[in-house]
């Protein structure tokens, strides 16, 4: 359904240390880092889907958008708290810990945080453990 997401960064060396680290638990990683514009595409090997972070085309400063959410699929619960620990590790800001959102489906495991930037992300698993 979708060819690529895309979130605006203001320092895209720092994100793509962040992102490598947070989305590395998922088997997501670097596929490119490209120029003109600067951009980084990251990928899982089994998804012709990619996840893309930019420095805005426009020149104009990166913003986040009120209701925007990025979410990344998880396989088990354990990917889920690893890529919540690793964004705060790195500087990322807590916008509610792993845990059980039952109030989405009987075995939604989520976890969100802020990146770097500011943009909202969560990372979930829909299995039931």
């Amino acid at each position: 359904m979708f060819s690529h997401i895309t979130v605006g960064t203001a320092d895209l060396q720092r994100a793509i240390v962040f992102y490598q680290r947070i989305l590395e638990p998922l088997g997501i990683g670097l596929l490119a880092h490209r120029h003109n514009p600067e951009r980084a595409v990251f990928t899982h090997p089994d998804s012709d889907i990619a996840f893309c972070v930019y420095v805005p085309i426009d020149g104009r400063p990166a913003s986040v958008g009120n209701g925007s959410l990025v979410a990344f699929e998880a396989r088990t619960r354990v990917q889920v708290d690893a890529f919540h620990r690793r964004a705060l590790e790195l500087g990322g800001a807590d916008e509610g810990g792993p845990g059980l959102r039952p109030n989405y489906s009987p075995t939604y495991y989520g976890a969100y945080v802020l990146d770097l930037d500011g943009n909202k992300l969560c990372c979930v698993c829909h299995l039931a453990e």
